[in-house]
């Protein structure tokens, strides 16, 4: 239903540019995304799903979904950028992570294995509006980088921001009083991958990205040592925003009126909204008609594997400029400000619990979008048997066919109020695959949309009772546009 302002999209006004990880399906994640200079420009994350055996502690996936390698150097890990024209409707390859030599005396290791996060921004140097790109280096390279580009064709590191050699990955870029702000998002040893957890949960603000003049602008955690990484950053109503991750009493949510160095930050949210752990993390957040929209869920897609949290669903609420805030998807709950049920009618995850995340949301032409990660497809390895029996009568209902046809593949959802919310697609804009909404980008073509798909290049299917690799002409991410004028 339409209830005024411009004409939402529907699942039919989209198309697809870009598909199987334009053209190689090691490109698992389309994981940063903006539109600049007239282009849209799309950072990709490489081998996500190979690299997934590496992170603390491995999930029980059995057999692994896709066929990899024992050495991940066999991949080539190069993280990319590509550019769309859409006058031309094309897309090409405009940057490659350049090799270093490691600290394992390899020559061919990746500088950046992903690229998660991308913002435009005018720094005191710049001529004009940039490109920065945040980037993910592997634990045999050096610390990440933050990459500038004046034109979209060539990109190089600013002076590298003073994180711990144990970071290696940060994604969220925030303007704020004339300083840029980043904060480290993960962490990896020789061991394996912390993956959204950071050895240090501090944000850095530089008033001059030509210089390395980084400086811490808040207390490690806001001060609280449960919260372990500051995971996504926002600007409204005069505020900086921070939300962090908390395995212990649940993602907090902090602000600050800037001004002198180190900053003065307050609570807004604490323990979760009332929900404890099942809010672990606030993973994206978004100003939409007065409001700040905020989505709790638990990291590692619903499911924190080290520190048994979970499986839950997302959930989002809204904060207004006093600091109150209401539910609007989740779980209704007794909190210390009272009652709070969900205003929309939806629980967790929109009503479905594989829906462990709300990772990306956007508004575009007067409408708050809102996409999904969908674990549903990681159910044919999954040990079951592990699982309570209520869980698995409605596995063995279902079956896996059914219950991929019925649930697989990201959603994404619409809403014009914040309280009545539509699905633009409940199947990954029909491949089933398509397991994460990853990045939206508003532009005046269109809502851009790309996910994440790793289950490429060969994915694991059941024949009978014997397992095999498969070509999947279906894996790698997707960039689709929706616009009217792409509805048949």
């Amino acid at each position: 239903m339409n209830q005024g302002g411009d004409r939402p999209l529907s699942q039919s006004d989209f198309r697809l540019t870009a598909e199987s990880g334009f053209g190689d399906g090691w490109n698992h994640y389309a994981h940063s995304m903006a539109w600049f200079r007239g282009r849209l420009y799309v950072g990709t994350s490489r081998a996500s799903m190979a690299a997934l055996r590496l992170s603390q502690p491995t999930p029980r996936l059995y057999p692994w979904p896709i066929l990899a390698p024992d050495d991940l150097y066999d991949i080539d890990r190069r993280a990319q950028i590509w550019a769309y024209t859409p006058e031309t409707q094309s897309w090409r390859m405009v940057y490659r992570s350049p090799q270093v030599r490691g600290t394992n005396g390899r020559d061919d290791v990746p500088s950046y294995i992903g690229l998660r996060g991308m913002a435009v921004y005018q720094d005191v140097g710049d001529p004009h509006p940039c490109l920065y790109v945040t980037t993910w280096s592997p634990h045999t390279a050096h610390s990440p980088d933050l990459l500038r580009s004046e034109d979209g064709e060539h990109f190089a590191p600013v002076p590298r921001p003073p994180f711990a050699p144990t970071v290696r990955a940060f994604r969220t870029l925030q303007p704020f009083q004339n300083r840029l702000h980043i904060s480290p998002t993960a962490s990896g040893t020789a061991k394996g991958f912390l993956q959204d957890i950071s050895s240090e949960a501090v944000v850095y603000a530089n008033d001059d990205l030509r210089t390395d003049r980084w400086t811490a602008v808040s207390e490690e955690g806001f001060g609280n040592p449960d919260n372990v990484t500051v995971f996504e950053m926002a600007h409204y109503a005069g505020h900086l925003y921070g939300g962090t991750i908390n395995p212990v009493t649940g993602g907090e949510l902090w602000k600050t009126a800037g001004g002198e160095l180190p900053y003065r930050w307050q609570p807004v949210i604490t323990h979760g909204a009332g929900r404890g752990q099942l809010n672990e993390a606030a993973a994206t957040i978004c100003e939409f008609k007065g409001a700040l929209y905020v989505a709790y869920g638990i990291i590692n897609g619903g499911y924190h594997r080290g520190a048994d949290i979970g499986p839950a669903a997302a959930e989002i609420i809204r904060v207004w400029p006093d600091d109150s805030w209401e539910l609007l998807v989740g779980e209704a709950r007794s909190t210390d400000e009272g009652l709070r049920y969900p205003l929309s009618g939806f629980g967790p995850g929109f009503d479905s619990l594989f829906n462990g995340y709300v990772w990306r949301m956007c508004v575009h032409d007067g409408w708050l979008y809102a996409g999904t990660l969908n674990w549903t497809n990681t159910m044919p390895y999954l040990p079951t048997n592990l699982w309570p029996e209520d869980v698995l009568a409605l596995v063995r209902r279902w079956g896996d066919e059914n219950l991929l046809s019925r649930f697989g593949g990201a959603e994404l959802w619409r809403t014009h109020d914040g309280i009545h919310w539509e699905p633009v697609t409940r199947n990954g804009f029909g491949n089933k695959f398509n397991w994460g909404i990853r990045t939206l980008a508003s532009t005046p073509h269109g809502l851009f949309v790309g996910t994440a798909n790793p289950f490429a290049p060969n994915v694991a299917v059941k024949r009978g009772r014997r397992w095999q690799y498969v070509h999947n002409p279906r894996g790698g991410c997707e960039v689709w546009l929706g616009s009217p004028g792409a509805r048949a």
